[in-house]
């Protein structure tokens, strides 16, 4: 049985840098408000939940349950970088996760979301997610072709599916990856 809640691992950055991954914990509440707090209203504006509000994170850190969302942070010396997190299905769609990411500004581009977005894939298996999914809004050309890189295939586009707070709509892509061989049926 796997135990999320003692799981590390330390991973090497394209810049040379060492960055330790683990759960998200009650004391790094501090060091996660300042992650959303230090990033720009553009880069905060397509997260879906109003992460520059204190308040937000506290009702995350409050109501941490592993069992249903699994949240993976990124120390770089003492410093929380980023944030990745698997939230688990239920019922019909509980060999389902959704993955989300955000990382610091001078964090992107040296290979920390890819190893943090690998490291939850290692994590959704061994908890027996067969499938992820990842929301990306069309426009963000780059992160689509990182989740590609990854092995997430595009199977839908959703137009007007995200809306902002000022009202206007985006286009979202449902991109997929699937952890787990198919199972084959016989009939």
């Amino acid at each position: 049985m796997f135990n999320f809640a003692v799981h590390r691992k330390f991973v090497n950055l394209n810049n040379g840098r060492r960055v330790l991954l683990r759960p998200l914990l009650a004391e790094d509440e501090k060091r996660l408000v300042a992650l959303f707090e230090q990033a720009s209203t553009e880069d905060t504006r397509f997260l879906k939940d109003e992460v520059k509000d204190p308040a937000t994170v506290h009702r995350w850190i409050e109501n941490l349950n592993y069992e249903r969302v699994m949240p993976l942070v990124a120390y770089c010396d003492d410093r929380l970088v980023g944030d990745v997190a698997l939230y688990r299905g239920l019922k019909t769609v509980r060999h389902v996760g959704e993955i989300r990411i955000f990382l610091a500004g001078d964090f992107r581009g040296v290979g920390l979301g890819s190893q943090m977005i690998l490291e939850m894939c290692e994590v959704a298996r061994k908890v027996g997610v067969e499938f992820l999914k990842a929301e990306v809004i069309l426009d963000h050309v780059k992160v689509l072709k990182a989740f590609r890189r990854l092995g997430f295939e595009l199977k839908c586009t959703l137009d007007d599916y995200f809306m902002r707070k000022d009202g206007v709509t985006h286009d979202v892509a449902l991109m997929m990856k699937r952890l787990t061989e198919p199972k084959d049926y016989t009939f």
